[in-house]
């Protein structure tokens, strides 16, 4: 069973991706395209006419990046050289997957794929790997319920392109082993080194290959000589700098803070010693006689460069992030004019929560649902603790009802004896808190076993280290749950099927 809710409803109220969600009418002067089933469709039309030789040579690229991996490459390929629409969607390089929005960020992608399709209009999924990011603790790490997590330990240089790193055999062994402990699976085995690129693609391919996925690395020298204006216009001083300060300025205005930092140059170089340098940095050391020296396939975009490229290799009608992605992406509308890149509309991911027979019990026990901020053990024991007590309310009433009958009575009494009953009342309120929490350490202790219980679900299953599941735990073991991966692709799409705006979605297990 999968319960449905708008997307818009569970993002933190008063921020950049609620705010796009809610009113993007009143954001215009940010982003043109909405991210709903309307803004897919004027971004479109907007856009016009693909340009068909751009993208067949985009087609080519990725050919060949399959044929070097030794995937044949999916069926969706040749609907994108032939003019499909492109829904994508990207991410770092999360050895094993990282957290379960790095599945649902790509299940959203092709659900909206599919509704385009099953409205006329061929599209294709498409996931790009931003294999140039450099933060390696963010993508080490992929964790299990019950603290089974697998981390990533290769030698490698600081400041490298994640994506180059090598994955060895150890490192396959060591992936092995936590599937086998976590899912009682494993999946395909890979013995030979490869890059960390490689081997996502790999991974992409067994998770969504049936799902006729289109993957492409963006680390790639023909598709970077391809966009090359845009790369080259940094080193002259006609980038996006000042375009990205004017929406910086007005971003501060709406939210206060913005997420992009803007610089004069907005590209990394990539080293012979496998470092990736920022551009002012690497230009401090060689000079700017060394700039004509540089190949395309050694210049990296940054933060704020990469939606551009990505966005005229693809040619995109939407795009598919996260709220923090969205974000930022509103940061970019100046620059993608700057450029003469067309808009594609900007769409918030789709949400999911999965319960286990365990978390459903915990939930109902302490009054929680997955639509609400994240709690940790401890302060989940507490809300539960405190209803034990509370009841349906009972005691709060009945010291209100008393605090009314006592000021009621004093304003029948001559001096001040209203204030100082209201300020008898609030020592009284304090002294009560103070014995309800000595009742909560009293419960916790008569009903230990319980209350450990609860405690255990929320930190190992729903909100582990205080976060949303989504953002901590694998997508692999949660699917498991619900009857494996394959159960639930079938579930998310069909309770998907025809939504117009994003969704988030609770999953219950089967029986």
């Amino acid at each position: 069973m999968v319960h449905s809710y708008p997307q818009r409803d569970i993002l933190p109220s008063g921020s950049a991706a609620s705010d796009w969600c809610n009113h993007p009418e009143t954001l215009q002067s940010f982003w043109p395209h909405p991210g709903n089933t309307e803004g897919i469709a004027a971004a479109i039309a907007a856009r016009g006419p693909l340009d068909l030789s751009r993208r067949e040579q985009t087609a080519n690229c990725i050919r060949r990046q399959y044929a070097e991996v030794g995937i044949e490459p999916p069926e969706g390929l040749t609907a994108l050289a032939q003019g499909a629409e492109v829904v994508a969607a990207g991410h770092q390089l999360q050895a094993g997957g990282g957290p379960a929005f790095f599945h649902y960020k790509i299940l959203s992608a092709l659900r909206w794929a599919a509704q385009l399709r099953a409205s006329g209009t061929p599209a294709v999924a498409v996931f790009w790997m931003a294999s140039e990011d450099h933060d390696f603790e963010e993508v080490s790490m992929t964790h299990a319920p019950y603290g089974r997590s697998f981390e990533w330990t290769p030698e490698r240089v600081e400041q490298a392109a994640v994506g180059r790193i090598a994955w060895d055999s150890q490192a396959e062994q060591a992936w092995q082993g936590w599937c086998e402990a976590t899912l009682q699976s494993t999946g395909a085995v890979h013995v030979q080194s490869m890059p960390l690129t490689h081997r996502v693609r790999h991974w992409l391919n067994e998770w969504f290959g049936q799902e006729n996925l289109v993957v492409i690395d963006g680390d790639d020298a023909e598709l970077k000589a391809s966009a090359h204006a845009i790369f080259t216009s940094e080193w002259s001083g006609e980038g996006i700098a000042s375009a990205l300060q004017r929406a910086r300025d007005a971003y501060k205005a709406k939210w206060s803070s913005a997420p992009l930092q803007v610089r004069d140059n907005s590209l990394f170089i990539l080293e012979a010693n496998g470092r990736r340098t920022r551009a002012d940095r690497w230009l401090d050391v060689h000079g700017s006689d060394a700039v004509q020296d540089l190949r395309p396939d050694q210049l990296s975009p940054n933060a704020s460069l990469r939606p551009l490229y990505q966005e005229f290799v693809l040619q995109s009608a939407a795009f598919v992030g996260g709220p923090a992605e969205v974000g930022y992406w509103l940061m970019l509308g100046e620059a993608f004019q700057r450029h003469h890149i067309p808009h594609p509309a900007l769409v918030v991911r789709d949400g999911a929560f999965v319960h286990n027979a365990h978390s459903i019990r915990a939930a109902q026990a302490c009054g929680w649902t997955p639509q609400q901020p994240a709690l940790t053990g401890d302060a989940a024991v507490a809300t539960w603790a405190d209803k034990q007590l509370r009841g349906n309310g009972e005691l709060d009433r009945a010291f209100e009802a008393w605090s009314k009958a006592l000021i009621a009575h004093a304003e029948g009494v001559p001096g001040d004896a209203v204030p100082t009953t209201r300020a008898a009342l609030t020592k009284m309120e304090k002294e009560l808190m103070h014995v309800q929490k000595k009742w909560r350490k009293m419960v916790r202790q008569q009903r230990a076993e319980e209350a450990e219980a609860i405690r255990g679900a929320f930190d190992d299953w729903m909100c582990p280290m205080g976060k949303g599941q989504e953002r901590h735990l694998s997508a692999l073991p949660l699917m498991e749950a619900v009857g494996g991966s394959e159960k639930f692709a079938e579930m998310w799409y069909k309770a998907l099927s025809g939504a117009n705006e994003p969704q988030f979605l609770v999953f219950y297990p089967t029986s």
